[in-house]
């Protein structure tokens, strides 16, 4: 940036006789030293140094007495501007001293006018801009401020250093922006790519949105297709009818004209064998006959004949439709042969008429999710805002960012707003409740203490909601079943769930907080609610895992049944109450009218349906808290008094005995249950002496009430009837 070298100014001579031998040297171009700019790479000449300075002072480094404030003189246009003014014009330097205080104006130094006079003509040669930052005017005043320098002796370094600084400052500036650019540009590549990856998705989710269509339309072709064929295939049912029903005309017509040509030929054979007999009668008896032996040999024929008219008469009459045996059997294969086509036929219609029906419903689907995409799209597009960032009420809410994360999941801004309410008002009446603690008390790592107990120290109380609390169940349950699934014997829920919150959480401080708030909340909500209280009852040990297993199988199968009913029915996934009534009585055989007609008005009264069809599907689901409708919770009720009535049955039937053994409970359910098999009866017997149903001769006695209450709370049912 600096030039190469720099040229010394001549000094300038006070009067006339100490002009330098240099002052009259005339102008021969641009000889002198040369420069070269970094940015451009450009390399420039300057003038020699005795045509730049004539008239100079030969006593280098001492000041002119030439006031700065001399009449006559206006300042240079490159003279610094204060902070403020917009341009040269809009500002011009006012005299320190005014001009009637100084007598006569003084002439400007020639070393001064000189200098103006060199910066003027090499900033016409370098083509500068008038304003505005510029290269080229930087480096001409940077000459012209060198030139001075070198002038003044005195005040060199100072000079020097001034500038120094300046120029490191200049040099570090251009280094920060070069290393700017680079960011500049990535920033707008970066921008880029976003705008690319956004029509991208939307690129995509226009052509799914195309495919689904295409689908839709190849889907709808197939439908009539096959709907053609089975027309078709019905047309070729009634056609070969018809022809069943006319061959068996033609074969009838066929049938009696044998008959007759049969009888025909008959009487033929009778009278000529009449005929020979009398023509031999006639050749050796005598030719004159008794008149009397004819009368009677007449009657007697006659007698016959009609005997003989009779007897076919009856023939005809039981054995006029009865064709042939072997074409019996031809016409019953091509009947056997034409219903078993008929049968392949009605199930392909019926799997046609399935598949129709499921595609009309995935077809009603994808119509109105495509109704909700764009209703969201055209609200989005009328009032897009800048979305708030939800992930701040982490900090908030109670469970920090985690928690908010699983309550907020795959849901909208509006829900969010509601979650964020609810936990804002859970938050509130938690901290109104003074008797509830802000601490837990560990229990210690004493054997009796539950697995996911076992802590020392004071554990914060999360105060759990109702809400939170059925989400941490339902996800509990979901990881077990998958983690037993293919086990021979499920992890006991003490056990697992202390896994789980070793999963979830690495720090034993966080799984001993959960495992505390989680055992408090069911405290406090397991007599409200029948999913908790269960959950808890279990945890506790109380009762058999193996009935909430039952339970959801129960749901599921009775679901099932319900689909089957519907299509059987063809009603669309709305039974009529009747129906209904009905598949509950054939899925629930033991139960009886009054509990069939509760569970049916339950149905009625959760979907207010009024005696209308009932969508079926609507009665299995459940709110975000575990909740079921009172449909549900009716069968729930009622497989839990079934299950007290089978163990009261089985206590009367022990007596008043104070132990019993395997085999006096063996006989009770016998007695009170005699359709039940050997398996079942093993297991059953297995949860009542608390022993695998292989170690059942290792069993001990056992008190009457201890049995009874693991019956309980156990997994059994009546099997047949009660006797």
């Amino acid at each position: 940036m600096a030039a190469q070298r720099v040229a010394k100014l001549p000094p300038l001579a006070v009067g006339g006789s100490d002009m330098s031998p240099r002052a009259m040297k005339g102008y021969e171009g641009l000889t002198g030293p040369s420069y070269q700019l970094v940015s451009t790479g450009s390399k420039y000449s300057l003038p020699a140094p005795g045509v730049l300075q004539p008239y100079v002072d030969t006593r280098s480094g001492a000041l002119d007495a030439w006031p700065a404030h001399a009449a006559g003189q206006t300042t240079s246009s490159t003279a610094l501007i204060p902070h403020g003014a917009t341009s040269v014009k809009s500002y011009s330097r006012k005299p320190l001293v005014k001009e009637e205080d100084t007598g006569k104006g003084v002439p400007k130094p020639k070393f001064l006018d000189q200098l103006e006079n060199f910066l003027k003509k090499e900033l016409r040669a370098l083509g500068c801009p008038e304003s505005g930052p510029s290269e080229l005017r930087l480096q001409a005043h940077r000459e012209v401020f060198e030139y001075l320098i070198e002038d003044f002796k005195t005040y060199k370094p100072l000079l020097s250093s001034i500038k120094n600084e300046y120029e490191t400052m200049l040099a570090h500036l251009r280094q920060q922006i070069r290393d700017l650019e680079p960011l500049k540009s990535m920033l707008v590549t970066v921008s880029e790519q976003c705008d690319q990856k956004i029509l991208k998705i939307r690129e995509q989710e226009k052509q799914e949105m195309v495919d689904l269509r295409r689908e839709n339309t190849g889907l709808y072709r197939k439908i009539m297709g096959m709907s053609e064929q089975q027309q078709n295939l019905q047309a070729q049912v009634n056609k070969l009818r018809e022809e069943l029903s006319e061959q068996y005309l033609r074969y009838r017509d066929e049938c009696d004209a044998r008959k007759l040509l049969v009888s025909d030929i008959n009487d033929l054979r009778y009278q000529a064998e009449d005929l020979q007999k009398a023509a031999s009668a006639g050749s050796v008896g005598d030719p004159q006959d008794d008149p009397v032996m004819m009368r009677v040999a007449l009657k007697q024929a006659r007698v016959d004949l009609k005997k003989m008219s009779e007897e076919l008469i009856r023939m005809k009459a039981d054995y006029g439709d009865v064709v042939p045996r072997r074409d019996f059997e031809l016409l019953e294969a091509k009947h056997n042969a034409l219903l078993e086509t008929e049968g392949v036929l009605r199930d392909q219609f019926s799997k046609l008429q399935q598949e129709h029906d499921t595609l009309l419903e995935v077809h009603k689907q994808v119509i109105q999710q495509r109704d909700e995409f764009y209703t969201q799209s055209e609200t989005l597009r009328r009032s897009a805002t800048p979305r708030p960032d939800w992930d701040k009420c982490g900090d908030v809410v109670d469970g920090g960012a985690e928690r908010w994360a699983e309550l907020t999941k795959e849901i909208t801004s509006d829900q969010k707003m509601d979650v964020l309410l609810q936990e804002l008002q859970t938050m509130k009446d938690a901290a109104s409740d003074k008797d509830i603690p802000e601490f837990f008390e560990g229990r210690g790592f004493k054997p009796d203490v539950p697995a996911f107990l076992r802590y020392e120290g004071q554990v914060r109380n999360r105060k759990l909601a109702k809400r939170d609390l059925a989400i941490v169940i339902k996800d509990v349950w979901r990881e077990k079943a998958a983690h037993d699934a293919g086990k021979a014997k499920p992890t006991k829920l003490e056990n697992y769930l202390l896994m789980y919150l070793e999963k979830r959480f690495n720090l034993e401080p966080l799984v001993a907080e959960w495992g505390y708030n989680i055992h408090d909340a069911c405290t406090r909500f397991h007599q409200s609610e029948n999913s908790i209280g269960l959950f808890f009852s279990i945890l506790k040990g109380e009762t058999d895992e193996q009935i909430y297993h039952q339970q959801i199988d129960l749901l599921s199968r009775l679901l099932s049944h319900f689909a089957q009913k519907d299509v059987s029915l063809g009603t669309q996934g709305l039974l009529p109450k009747e129906e209904l009534s009905a598949a509950i009585a054939e899925f629930f055989p033991l139960k009886d009218p009054e509990s069939i007609q509760v569970l049916v008005q339950a149905a009625e009264d959760e979907l207010d349906t009024q005696g209308g069809p009932i969508p079926f599907k609507q009665l299995f689901t459940e709110d975000d808290e575990g909740r079921t409708g009172p449909f549900i919770n009716r069968l729930r009720d009622q497989t839990k008094s079934e299950r007290e009535a089978y163990v009261d049955d089985l206590q009367a039937a022990l007596g008043d005995v104070s132990d019993v053994v395997v085999e006096d409970v063996r006989k009770a359910f016998l007695s009170v249950d005699p359709e039940i098999d050997q398996p079942e009866i093993d297991m059953f017997l297995g949860r009542a002496f608390g022993v695998d149903k292989d170690k059942l001769e290792k069993a001990k006695s056992t008190h009457t009430t201890k049995v009874l209450q693991r019956l309980r709370t156990g997994n059994i049912r009546r099997v047949g009837k009660k006797p």
